[in-house]
């Protein structure tokens, strides 16, 4: 008797199932937010690096400044495209070749061929770099980013 009751139960019991035009509507549609939604964030991830490779950069302007003013020496960072190296410049003038400290590779930034020469002391010359910043002009002012020195508009000077 308790097993007929057990049958009764589950021949009363209904399958819900999704057809597979169903499936494959929605599918579809999954399919297409997908596309509109992808290239966003591909997007998005693309201007993250790109920011945070900008903000590496000055720090590493930065830090190459407090270096040269800790240990008393000269320091040149040359700019060439998508690649930065710095060098340690001798103070000894028998020693003609400076040293390679250290070579960056770059990807959302490129610079113009140039070199910027960090004193004893810290102070960086000159004082702008210019380049490209994901396809846009860029200049950079070095003056406050690693010397520190606000620039004050002249309207505030009157």
């Amino acid at each position: 008797m308790i097993k007929k009751l057990k049958l009764k139960q589950n021949s009363n019991y209904k399958h819900h199932a999704f057809t597979l035009i169903e499936l494959m509507v929605v599918m579809a549609i999954v399919a297409i937010l997908m596309t509109m939604v992808g290239p966003l964030a591909i997007n998005t991830l693309d201007k993250a690096q790109a920011k945070q490779e900008m903000l590496t950069m000055k720090n590493w302007f930065r830090k190459i400044s407090y270096r040269a003013f800790a240990t008393g020496q000269t320091y040149q960072l040359k700019l060439t495209g998508k690649k930065a190296e710095l060098f340690l410049i001798n103070s000894d003038p028998q020693a003609k070749k400076a040293k390679l400290i250290l070579s960056k590779s770059l990807e959302s930034l490129f610079f113009q061929p140039q070199t910027l020469t960090y004193s004893a002391k810290g102070f960086v010359s000159p004082l702008s770099v210019t380049g490209t910043y994901r396809h846009k002009a860029l200049t950079i002012d070095l003056n406050s980013w690693v010397n520190g020195e606000k620039t004050v508009p002249k309207e505030r000077l009157n």
